[in-house]
């Protein structure tokens, strides 16, 4: 019990994060607490309030909703700056997503420098591998999070230029903090996912716990987001091979608050459990009127994931979170079917991206209106309508409409210029701006000396 206490005293330290050694360079205490078995390992990465999450700094400045005035006006600075895309924010908080990831980062490199310590061996060997596979996940889960708001979008061209993030692997006090490069970094988040297949198991008996199929459908995520279609494609139709199931909307209630079940009322939908920081309330935000008027009246998804409230707007009421307030961050097997739809019809396979395409779309339709399956012998047609549905599918999954734009914007026939109207003004965020890079929090800065981003 002792041991536990202290395993949560150090969760409860890192909280807190205002020294030097407290960032970056935090020093384990180990006064405090020194992590030794494989229990105390499985304690630190069984925080799921903590290990589970993502962040959502960057949704701020999405185009998939907006705030009324009074609730812009009641938003901290920095938030009203992050919204409004002000090239010079007045403070970019350490709790943006870069302190929150570090401390995920730093419970898993403490994990995996224990396992190095102990060794595997024939009594703890199924343990050992599920351990390491796990810590390795979480940790490619919040780099990809830290790299989606804190560098540029990844370009195969300059990725070797560009700056990444700061790479930290192991427990060491003493290790100079530099940022890596763009493709330095998703080097690693790839080779953490690669080495944790080989160690999950094929399914998790507990969603919030990673897998081999979670794997493949966070590499999926990853690769589309780097262009990699061929690749892309590859790891949502492994993932699709074992986790296909799609939820027919017709048996939800379309009056419910709440209409999705959580992951514990067993969500089939859900391979993975993951949910964000919430920086503007969700009960405070309005969905974009264009985006909701692109929904048909027989398309189920108009009811069952907003809230129509008339003069007053629309609310996003459908998370896959099941829960009041929440957005979804995790793996779902309708984002699967989107990444391979695009990446099929991008990689010459027109027939089965329609298929991903209509095998969703039935499933939303409802029954009382005939589905009538989308057809084309156009690529490029296909191609513009996988995208519009995949916006309309996933409207507030993870940071999924911020790394979309930041990927489709640099093909000028997907290209959008963001615009907000505050109280008259007009503040606008156009394509490839160097503003789709938030900057590293003043207080990184300061205490490691990293180079802050151009904006």
């Amino acid at each position: 019990m002792k041991k536990l206490f202290l395993i949560l005293l150090l969760v409860v330290k890192l909280t807190s994060c205002k020294k030097q050694d407290e960032w970056l360079n935090k020093k384990s205490n180990k006064s405090d607490i020194i992590p030794t078995t494989i229990a105390d390992f499985q304690t630190i990465l069984n925080n799921d309030i903590l290990m589970n999450a993502s962040d959502g700094f960057v949704t701020i400045g999405s185009d998939n909703y907006f705030v009324p005035l009074a609730t812009w006006q009641s938003q901290s600075e920095e938030i009203r700056d992050v919204y409004i895309w002000k090239q010079k924010i007045a403070i970019i908080p350490a709790s943006a997503g870069w302190q929150e990831n570090y401390r995920r980062i730093n419970n898993t490199n403490i994990v995996l420098d224990g396992l190095d310590k102990i060794g595997r061996n024939t009594q703890n060997e199924r343990q050992w591998n599920e351990l390491k596979g796990i810590a390795l996940f979480f940790r490619a889960f919040a780099y990809f999070d830290l790299v989606e708001a804190f560098a540029k979008g990844y370009d195969k061209e300059t990725a070797s230029a560009d700056l990444g993030l700061p790479l930290k692997l192991r427990v060491n006090v003493a290790e100079k903090i530099t940022r890596a490069s763009v493709q330095q970094t998703y080097n690693q988040i790839i080779d953490d996912l690669s080495q944790a297949k080989n160690l999950l198991p094929l399914t998790a008996s507990i969603k919030t716990q990673p897998s081999k199929v979670a794997v493949s459908a966070l590499l999926a995520r990853i690769y589309l987001s780097m262009e990699n279609y061929d690749q892309a494609y590859n790891e949502s139709n492994i993932a699709l091979g074992t986790m296909n199931y799609l939820i027919d909307y017709n048996n939800l209630n379309v009056s419910a608050a709440i209409p999705f079940p959580t992951f514990q009322m067993n969500n089939p939908e859900i391979i993975y459990y993951s949910e964000p920081t919430i920086w503007i309330p969700v009960s405070s935000t309005r969905v974009d009127p264009i985006l909701y008027n692109s929904y048909s009246t027989s398309d189920l998804r108009k009811v069952l994931l907003y809230q129509n409230n008339g003069s007053a707007g629309v609310v996003f009421k459908g998370s896959y979170a099941g829960k009041s307030g929440k957005y979804f961050s995790g793996l779902a097997s309708n984002e699967l079917y989107f990444i391979r739809a695009e990446a099929g019809v991008r990689t010459g396979k027109l027939s089965s991206a329609l298929e991903d395409l209509n095998a969703v779309l039935a499933k939303r339709w409802d029954k009382n209106a005939i589905y009538i399956p989308y057809s084309t012998a156009d690529e490029k047609e296909a191609l513009i309508k996988i995208l519009q549905e995949r916006r309309k599918e996933l409207p507030f999954t993870a940071n999924l409409r911020w790394s979309d734009l930041r990927r489709l914007n640099k093909d000028t026939r997907f290209a959008v210029n963001l615009s907000r109207s505050i109280n008259g003004q007009i503040y606008s965020l156009p394509p490839n701006d160097k503003r789709y890079v938030l900057p590293i929090p003043d207080i990184e800065i300061k205490l490691s000396g990293i180079q802050q981003n151009d904006r």
